[in-house]
């Protein structure tokens, strides 16, 4: 339930929000323990397990797939909100002020848009960043609040919050199958982080990915209030890839810088 809770999460996810100030300290004192104490055996164990919920959120985020609305959607729209110029159906938002709707009853409001094209080389693996999103996001109804608690780990989400969401594609550039280890973290400021503990919801982190292919994705991350008027840049880090068999095929990925 909880992985199916994360595919849809990130249809949710195009979102954006604030959280009250009490909520925002805690998941932001929680975003800084969980960057110091990040390590590969915490990152392995998300790929495993959790990477895999979160992955399906992501997924459900970007491509606004239309057979997870489908299989969950119980969120009806009123006809009023509909006829705004600046409503979305499918919530490809590429404009200030536009929103959607995901089909638990969060409202998505685009923030802040860039297009950007920032390759990041961890071979066998080639990253290919293409679009950053901040996005506003209201949760209108207990099952929205709910679905955003399990996906990011965190039960202190206010029912208006923000994300950052970033688009990217995965390349394999070996001759063999890989493991993508994923994100490591996603660095907003000194010290606050979204890690696969919590406040990331990776979409890619433990998936498959034969020789040559490539792989649209993305990852979405919680912003405090503190940082969402501030905000222009992040800091990243891939994980290392993995053979089927279990053997490390590269080291963790310097940090790289996003601005937007």
């Amino acid at each position: 339930m909880k992985k199916f809770m994360a595919f849809v999460l990130l249809g949710t996810l195009f979102l954006g929000g604030c959280t009250s100030q009490n909520a925002d300290s805690h998941y932001q004192n929680k975003g800084k323990e969980t960057f110091t104490n990040q390590n590969k055996n915490a990152h392995k164990k998300a790929s495993s397990s959790s990477s895999k919920e979160s992955s399906a959120s992501s997924d459900s985020a970007s491509t606004n797939s239309a057979d997870n609305t489908k299989k969950s959607s119980s969120y009806s729209v009123p006809t009023k909100i509909k006829e705004s110029t600046n409503y979305v159906p499918h919530g490809d938002l590429t404009n200030k002020k536009q929103f959607s709707y995901d089909n638990f009853g969060t409202k998505l409001t685009l923030d802040k848009y860039k297009k950007t094209d920032q390759v990041i080389i961890n071979r066998p693996l080639r990253y290919q960043i293409s679009q950053t999103r901040l996005l506003k996001n209201e949760a209108k109804t207990a099952k929205a609040k709910k679905v955003v608690a399990d996906a990011f780990n965190n039960t202190d989400i206010s029912s208006t919050y923000y994300t950052l969401q970033l688009k990217y594609t995965v390349q394999n550039e070996s001759n063999q199958m890989v493991i993508i280890g994923g994100l490591n973290y996603i660095k907003l400021s000194n010290d606050y982080a979204g890690t696969p503990i919590s406040n990331m919801v990776d979409s890619v982190a433990g998936k498959k990915l034969a020789a040559g292919k490539k792989l649209n994705t993305n990852v979405v991350v919680l912003v405090p209030a503190s940082l969402v008027h501030t905000l222009n840049s992040c800091t990243i880090q891939f994980s290392s890839a993995y053979s089927l068999s279990g053997k490390t095929l590269s080291k963790d990925s310097l940090d790289s810088k996003i601005t937007f």
